[in-house]
């Protein structure tokens, strides 16, 4: 994922956030913000001191980039939808097995804010979860359900994050279409 082009114009706290919130849903490699650093180095007049420190430590220890970046802004939280439709776009492209995409979105459990996204994180778990055991038409069925469900956040991108608001009103219509 191009990070410097997904993070463009999204304040450093925000990107912050989601650049660590990507590493631990692990869509985004060390390769991947690396790239990202070097790019706002690169070609940012004034680059915040954030990117100064963060390239100093992906250049001698990038086994502390994690504990980093959970020191910056350690109180910051922002809205995880844009993760979900991070991991919709993984499982549609059809590169990630639906083991990972599972573990990933289940990393998100207690990040979501409403309860039907809780609910419909735990139980697409255990539905993968018998369905590793079943018959692979129980599997299809799991990848069906995750992929609606996942399509619900679709449209949240920092490209629109102006719409997000709208977006957030349409979940709610989003969810009841969903089958149970």
């Amino acid at each position: 994922m191009n990070l410097d082009s997904e993070f463009r114009g999204v304040p450093v706290e925000e990107a912050i956030f989601y650049a660590r919130l990507g590493l631990q849903l692990e869509l985004f490699t060390l390769s991947d913000i690396s790239d990202w650093v070097d790019e706002v180095l690169l070609h940012e007049e004034n680059p915040d001191d954030v990117f100064l420190g963060f390239y100093r430590i992906l250049h001698t220890n990038k086994l502390e980039v994690p504990a980093y970046l959970r020191n910056l802004f350690p109180d910051t939280f922002f809205t995880v939808r844009p993760a979900l439709g991070w991991l919709h776009r993984q499982l549609i492209s059809g590169t990630w097995p639906m083991s990972q995409l599972i573990r990933s979105l289940y990393r998100l459990r207690t990040l979501v804010r409403a309860d039907v996204e809780v609910g419909w994180i735990y139980g697409l778990a255990a539905d993968y979860d018998r369905a590793v055991a079943a018959a692979p038409e129980a599997m299809l069925e799991v990848e069906q359900d995750t992929e609606a469900f996942l399509a619900c956040y679709q449209d949240y991108t920092f490209g629109n994050r102006s719409y997000w608001q709208s977006l957030d009103l349409l979940l709610e219509q989003r969810w009841s279409n969903l089958r149970h």
